[in-house]
């Protein structure tokens, strides 16, 4: 992640994110989102809520799997 997310951000998953993962649902690619809140736990783990533009996609995403839209 070459910039740090924060609350308001428009966002959507990292290109690496996507390449690393063997499946996915069709919508992840071109999702979009608004980060609501940010939660910080141990080890530098920094966890988005994220408000998407598609259905079906997890609510807390791991903020290193995101970039900036």
């Amino acid at each position: 992640m070459s910039h740090r997310i924060i609350v308001g951000d428009s966002v959507a998953y990292s290109d690496s994110f996507l390449n690393r993962q063997n499946q996915y649902p069709s919508n992840m690619p071109s999702a979009q989102g608004k980060v609501k809140a940010l939660h910080y736990l141990d080890k530098g783990i920094v966890l988005a809520d994220i408000e998407w533009n598609k259905p079906g996609l997890p609510k807390r995403v791991n903020a290193k799997n995101l970039t900036r839209a």
